[in-house]
């Protein structure tokens, strides 16, 4: 259930991202700009979108979700450069107040 659940919200992002014509892309790899190793987003903290213009990441959540150890020090790492890491929970609505 909690798997649908978060189908479904990322769905609800990628359509409400779509209808406003953000570039984004769902990310489900990602190469470090510093080491150049290619991690996969899910086991090491990665927000699950990153939208092009204005670069901005989103992560979802569902329920009583929280984010993880690493989900923590990579929002920790882009609010101290000042790019924009939005936490959406069972909805949009954050999503929408910033975008």
């Amino acid at each position: 259930m909690a798997k649908r659940r978060s189908k479904q919200l990322e769905e609800a992002v990628r359509d409400y991202l779509d209808i406003k014509g953000y570039k984004y892309i769902r990310i489900d790899v990602y190469r470090c700009p510093n080491c150049h190793k290619i991690f996969n987003s899910k086991a090491t903290g990665f927000p699950d979108f990153m939208i092009r213009n204005p670069l901005t990441f989103v992560e979802c959540k569902t329920g009583k979700a929280v984010l993880s150890k690493e989900q923590k020090a990579i929002k920790e790492d882009m609010d101290n450069q000042n790019i924009p890491y939005i936490l959406v929970r069972d909805n949009i609505d954050a999503l929408m107040e910033v975008l």
